[in-house]
């Protein structure tokens, strides 16, 4: 007997899945990265003491980082969707 057929995605949804993917996640990884080590340098010299206005500094870097995090995680998240979908 015939087994039923799994759903899978065309060749073009595949394509720009992948490209989605990857352009998600060249600007994800970069951005996330930076603003992980600036946020980590404002913690530390907060906790060291050397500057009273560290934590000052942390909506400044999620301000300026945080939009291209979001981003890259959408386009991230949309290419998954686009390869998963039949």
């Amino acid at each position: 007997m015939n087994e039923p057929e799994q759903s899978q995605p065309g060749a073009g949804r595949m394509a720009s899945g992948m490209a989605l993917i990857v352009i998600g996640l060249l600007i994800l990884i970069p951005s996330g990265l930076c603003s992980a080590i600036f946020g980590a340098g404002a913690f530390m010299s907060a906790i060291s003491g050397s500057t009273e206005s560290a934590l000052n500094d942390v909506p400044e870097i999620l301000l300026v980082g945080g939009p291209f995090i979001v981003v890259g995680l959408l386009l991230f998240l949309a290419g998954r969707r686009l390869r998963r979908r039949g």
